[in-house]
């Protein structure tokens, strides 16, 4: 829990640096191009039983690096037509529940209480709530922009990830490797491949020059938060049994994502957003007790 409550707050500052600083897809390649360089050492120490790693941990590899090529497209495009305080709870939140959902598809079962499927309804019905500025504005329309597609997008990527990730984790713990060692093995690999896949994406996809950046001190912020989060989240998710509490408790970032948007970047917060993010943290309340 602590650890995941450590990664909730970086995770919300970079995203908040992102909004702040990034012109395009490209922030998004350098910030993680650094962090890997960063991190890499602690690839070095254990690269020996990474490579004897099965063919398994490998495919997962893949998949895991595709759905976060595709959630940093997500979040940059939702960042560049709207706010931090609408984009960022919507991204957190709505994977709390695709994640239980996607864990009864694919293994017929989950841990989860009734308590606890309470509360994941709670943060959903908080995102839904989120897009409005004021009450009667409520109708389908407020959903259909293009905004909320690519949040819908990052979401959606967000909890394809975390089921690989854990899945593959679960290999490497089986492998005889820590928990640190996993996490953070992973986090780099994973760290680098998406950086890679992510240049023809920008030259072909999106048209972005791929030129040495002017907000270096920015990037390398990011960078560092970026990985350094997701190797607490990684290393959290090898001592579970059940993904779906990790993801739960990591959108207790989404209030300090919040207050970030209106204190650093003086977003103005709509009354039915603030009640969505109450919503959200009752939710994440009955989760942790």
């Amino acid at each position: 829990m602590l650890l995941i409550v450590i990664s909730a707050f970086m995770h919300a500052l970079w995203n908040s640096i992102g909004k702040r600083s990034a012109t395009g897809v490209s922030f998004y390649v350098w910030a993680l191009a650094a962090g890997t360089l960063m991190f890499c050492p602690l690839l070095i120490i254990n690269w020996q039983q990474v490579i004897k790693l099965p063919e398994a941990f490998w495919w997962l590899l893949l998949v895991s690096g595709i759905f976060q090529c595709l959630y940093l497209t997500g979040l940059a495009k939702a960042y560049q037509s709207a706010e931090l305080s609408l984009i960022y709870p919507l991204a957190r939140a709505l994977p709390v529940l695709i994640v239980p959902v996607f864990i009864l598809l694919i293994y017929g079962e989950s841990s989860l209480s009734g308590k606890h499927i309470i509360a994941i309804a709670m943060i959903a019905t908080g995102a839904l709530v989120l897009p409005l500025s004021k009450w009667r504005d409520l109708n389908l329309r407020v959903y259909f922009t293009p905004a909320v597609a690519w949040a819908l997008l990052a979401a959606a990527a967000t909890a394809g990830y975390s089921l690989t990730d854990s899945a593959a984790l679960k290999i490497m713990r089986d492998s005889n490797l820590s928990a640190f060692e996993a996490g953070s093995s992973f986090v780099i690999l994973q760290a680098g491949s998406v950086a890679l896949c992510m240049l023809p994406v920008l030259k072909f996809g999106f048209r972005e020059a791929f030129q040495w950046p002017d907000n270096i001190a920015a990037i390398l912020t990011a960078g560092f938060f970026s990985v350094s989060t997701y190797l607490f989240v990684l290393i959290g998710m090898s001592m579970v049994e059940e993904v779906s509490y990790v993801v739960a408790l990591r959108q207790l970032s989404i209030p300090i994502g919040i207050a970030l948007g209106v204190l650093w970047l003086r977003e103005k917060v709509s009354l039915p957003r603030m009640q969505g993010v109450c919503i959200m943290l009752a939710g994440l309340l009955l989760v942790s007790i």
